[in-house]
């Protein structure tokens, strides 16, 4: 990972900008790329994650006014968090940044959790400035796991396997300097 800039961005709590807003004046545009990541396991629509959807027109939706809801309620969290830039823009960056979970978690760190999907085939827009970037700020924020995926393939990135180690038994690991972190993690998380 690229070492954190001096201009990365900030951000608000996190159940202020993940649950309940979305940038004022930012719209998707012609950003169609949650047309392709979503999973769509609907009646009048099924589609799996990692394909366009087919009523995607290559700049917006055929069927907008009458869209599943997975689709009206959905939001990439460059739509959510203003302190990312235009450029990050997932269409513009070949990254969406996004909210997700994994229910029932398979892992305690799938409860809730933020992911960066890689939209094409190159996975290398991950090492990418600004995506390590917006990465860097998410772990500093640390009250959430972050993800990145590619090609339906996904790894923890944060916590370190150190650190989880030490979330998830803070009694018996051996990584006792990580312990505050590790307790402050697990608060943060609603573990404890």
């Amino acid at each position: 990972m690229v070492p954190p800039s001096d201009d990365r961005p900030t951000q608000g709590t996190a159940r202020e900008v993940f649950l309940e807003r979305l940038v004022p004046g930012r719209e998707c545009g012609e950003c169609v790329a949650c047309c392709k990541i979503l999973e769509i396991d609907q009646p009048e629509l099924t589609k799996p994650a990692g394909l366009l959807c087919p009523h995607c027109t290559g700049t917006g939706c055929a069927i907008y006014s009458t869209r599943p809801p997975v689709c009206r309620t959905w939001y990439c969290l460059w739509r959510r968090i203003d302190a990312l830039p235009d450029h990050l823009r997932p269409d513009k960056l070949g990254v969406v940044f996004s909210l997700d979970q994994h229910d029932p978690p398979r892992i305690v760190f799938e409860r809730v959790y933020i992911v960066a999907r890689v939209i094409g085939d190159d996975i290398d827009v991950l090492a990418s400035p600004p995506v390590a970037s917006a990465l860097a700020m998410f772990i500093d924020e640390g009250s959430l796991p972050v993800w990145i995926s590619s090609k339906g393939q996904k790894k923890l990135i944060y916590p370190d396997p150190q650190l989880a180690d030490a979330i998830l038994q803070p009694e018996q690991t051996p990584w006792q300097s990580l312990i505050p972190r590790a307790l402050e993690f697990r608060r943060r998380y609603g573990l404890d």
